[in-house]
């Protein structure tokens, strides 16, 4: 009954994702039945507004975004909207810039080829970095040279005297389409750094950039169904590409983190990121993770709690038992912690006796509930494990606050103050020595 009902809510997570996109692109559809230069216009407006507004959000996001990949593919957006602008724009459908349809034509053929040198040059920075604002000028400089080039220079030939396209016009589209494919190769070899739904999503959209090339070559007139499909197809492809920046920033941030934790966690085993004795994470790798962790919280205003633990009277169970005794006190602790929180939590061994839990998507309203489970499985640990000793934590916790810009180091010393205050209050009252 569960499985069907997550089936169902899955089901409807999807048809909400997905009907706002269909509804548009459905009703551009539906305009071809009163008029086929309605359906292009709006094809290249719903085209020209994704493209700024995926380039506003890779530009707003540059600081977060995993993959440099996608920072370059924003970039390419904005040049592109500012070339599909000039194509519909030197149209006959408005005038509004000279050259009409050789301008139009030639618009089309470079937003084209820049899209398709994009996606393959995007590739080439999926572990690379590159530095945003020379890049953005760049592309900046090439799409004024591009939109120079169509207006004062006068070839190649875009548009033929009978009305049609020419060799080069043709040519260049079947030249694209085999840019993109290489381009597809190219993203899918690097595959495994994505998670698999950005990656299905990006990879969709180079394939539907090439089939609308390959539509645009399939005819030599410039009107016409196949230029209609042509330019649905690129309405698709650029939704496509928000959809991936969408799920990268918005809808499913938490799933690509995780997705991304499990990489860095294989790379972690490899330079000794995780302690020995307990399995847990050690102070380098809880805050390596702990890093990403905080710039999600940054981005999605989400707070953390993190908690820092002593095992109490670890001496006096090393000098009276043996340390091969407190050895097992440790990884007793380790297996009670990872009971106690949740799988996604961040647990480490960062210190002899001490340890750091970094909670996510918890606050202040979750530390009492917290803390009555931790002593919950302590006492249950103790009446089944039958230990000579009472296993105990001193325990401190402070709340990370994203919109205080306050340093890990520092929350973590604020527990630690706190834990320091119970461990003093237990010597106080006489509570520090096991029962042996």
């Amino acid at each position: 009954m569960w499985q069907v009902l997550a089936g169902f809510v899955r089901s409807k997570e999807v048809l909400q994702s997905w009907l706002p996109g269909a509804l548009v692109l459905g009703g551009i559809c539906l305009t071809s039945l009163w008029s086929e230069t309605l359906l292009l216009a709006l094809a290249e407006v719903v085209s020209i507004t994704l493209f700024f507004a995926v380039f506003m959000f890779a530009w707003n996001a540059r600081a977060f975004l995993d993959s440099d990949y996608f920072l370059l593919l924003g970039f390419a957006c904005l040049s592109l909207a500012i070339l599909e602008g000039l194509h519909m724009f030197s149209h006959p459908w408005f005038g509004l810039v000279p050259g009409g349809i050789e301008t139009s034509t030639r618009a089309l053929l470079a937003g084209r080829y820049l899209q398709a040198v994009s996606f393959l040059v995007a590739a080439a920075f999926v572990q690379r970095k590159l530095r945003p604002l020379p890049t953005l000028l760049s592309f900046l400089g090439v799409t004024a040279a591009l939109v120079a080039g169509i207006l004062l220079v006068s070839r190649p030939c875009c548009y033929a005297a009978d009305g049609g396209a020419t060799i080069f016009n043709l040519a260049s589209h079947w030249v694209t389409a085999g840019i993109l494919v290489a381009a597809l190769a190219l993203l899918n070899h690097s595959g495994h750094r994505f998670h698999p739904r950005v990656l299905a999503l990006v990879s969709a959209a180079i394939a539907v950039t090439a089939l609308a090339s390959v539509a645009f070559g399939l005819t030599h007139w410039l009107s016409g169904p196949w230029q209609a499909l042509g330019h649905l197809l690129i309405a698709v492809s650029t939704y496509l590409i928000f959809k991936a920046f969408v799920e990268t920033g918005f809808t499913r941030p938490y799933d690509l983190l995780f997705h991304n934790l499990k990489e860095a966690e294989a790379q972690m085993r490899a330079i000794t990121l995780r302690d020995e004795l307990t399995g847990l994470y050690n102070r380098r790798g809880f805050f390596s993770l702990a890093e990403q962790q905080t710039k999600l919280s940054q981005r999605t205003g989400r707070n953390m709690l993190l908690f820092y633990c002593d095992l109490n009277a670890m001496k006096t169970i090393n000098d009276t038992l043996g340390h091969q005794e407190g050895d097992r006190a440790l990884t007793d602790v380790a297996a009670i912690l990872r009971e106690t929180f949740r799988e996604s939590d961040i647990i480490a061994r960062i210190g002899g006796d001490e340890f750091a839990i970094l909670a996510i998507e918890s606050d202040d309203t979750s530390v009492g509930m917290l803390r009555m489970r931790l002593e919950t499985n302590l006492i249950a640990f103790a009446d089944r494990a039958g230990r000579p000793y009472d296993i105990s934590l001193s325990i401190g916790e402070a709340t990370y606050d994203p919109l205080l810009s306050e340093s890990l180091d520092r929350v973590l010393s604020r527990a630690d103050d706190l834990m320091y205050r119970q461990k003093q209050a237990r010597r106080h009252n006489g509570k520090e020595h096991p029962n042996t």
